[in-house]
């Protein structure tokens, strides 16, 4: 039966079908420039008829003749974001006798029937050969969503909003970071930014989290338009554009993380912080949280930017007896001396729900 539906998918050439009948696809210029603003999703029976579509119209071919053998199938859609390019694809998946298969006709590389022991297995095979096909940003993410049967004629805005709709699968293998949290202070929103709480008004807070800012604003971070102007000159609103100036354009909105838990026996320092402060866990390969980040920074080498600039790389190496090495319980912010990442969020927090309370 599949070789059969395999057979008909075969009558069907990659593309799109133009207004005289030939393949738009044939013409490269076209098809680059154009394909979004004429492309709508084709009902099976007219794929049949046109004989061109792209892999949006060939799963939903798929589906009516499986579902045509009484066959239930899953339909997934896979797209990376990139800032400068936008690949996706659809595939369509079925089980028989325990075993799960990947029906693949429009991408022709990996064209015919693969099988697979369980979905997950499947669905990571997919996306590593899909992100391994394309020259893309490495940062960039990678998603799927499980999709139902999509209404016909939507337009390819309107499909990809469909699909972002749908179920995003989580796939990804887990990466802990660690944040400290001061015990009395409320978690109701999530950890919040420097830029959220200047946006709501949160002054108190502000002028609190900002205080140890404002003596390197005007000196050690050299910003000609602050220099030596006197620290307790300076508005909310300067401070802000000062991070932004220093820090880059998320500068205020970032939220800085550790890869590592701190511990009471780095020093009498931090073991006298610690009992004031709660510990939480982001995990920022969940692709729910990587669907909020709007900006992840690596950091420097003991937080110098003189030193090597670190990569995510780095930090899923990285033992703890290497990470906590350098630590130094005697410098006025000893902190730094702990690599650490900056994440910027959509809306300028981390949402409560991902977070995990772990002391």
């Amino acid at each position: 039966m599949e070789q059969e539906i395999m057979q008909k998918l075969n009558e069907i050439e990659y593309g799109f079908p133009a207004q005289d009948g030939t393949n738009i696809y044939d013409n490269p210029q076209k098809w680059d420039e154009e394909f979004s603003n004429f492309y709508y999703l084709l009902p099976p029976q007219e794929l049949l008829q046109k004989k061109y579509g792209v892999c949006f119209d060939q799963v939903e071919l798929e589906r009516y003749l499986f579902e045509e053998h009484h066959i239930s199938v899953k339909t997934y859609f896979i797209c990376t974001y990139d800032i400068d390019n936008l690949p996706s694809h659809t595939f369509l998946v079925y089980e028989n006798n325990h075993k799960y298969y990947w029906f693949e006709h429009s991408w022709a590389t990996y064209r015919g029937i693969h099988e697979y022991p369980d979905l997950k297995s499947l669905l990571l095979d997919v996306k590593t050969k899909f992100i391994n096909s394309h020259e893309t940003n490495p940062e960039a993410y990678t998603f799927v969503y499980e999709y139902k049967k999509p209404p016909y004629y939507l337009s390819c805005d309107e499909f990809y909003k469909y699909c972002e709709n749908s179920q995003l699968i989580k796939l990804n293998a887990p990466l802990y970071f660690y944040h400290l949290v001061p015990k009395k202070v409320s978690l109701n929103t999530g950890l919040l930014s420097l830029k959220y709480m200047y946006d709501h008004n949160m002054n108190d807070y502000f002028d609190k989290y900002t205080a140890k800012y404002l003596e390197r604003i005007t000196n050690s971070w050299n910003i000609p338009v602050y220099h030596h102007r006197r620290p307790d000159t300076l508005t909310r609103e300067e401070i802000i554009d000062a991070l932004n100036i220093f820090r880059g354009p998320y500068g205020a909105s970032y939220i800085y993380f550790f890869k590592y838990p701190p511990t009471a026996d780095l020093g009498p320092k931090m073991a006298t912080d610690l009992a004031t402060k709660d510990i939480y866990r982001l995990n920022i390969n969940d692709e729910e949280v990587e669907k909020s980040i709007i900006d992840i920074f690596y950091g420097y080498e003991n937080s110098h930017s003189d030193n090597t600039k670190l990569t995510k790389k780095y930090y899923e190496t990285v033992t703890p007896e290497a990470y906590f090495k350098n630590y130094d319980d005697n410098l006025p912010l000893n902190y730094a001396s702990l690599n650490h990442i900056a994440i910027a969020f959509a809306n300028d927090y981390c949402p409560l729900k991902f977070l995990e309370k772990v002391s």
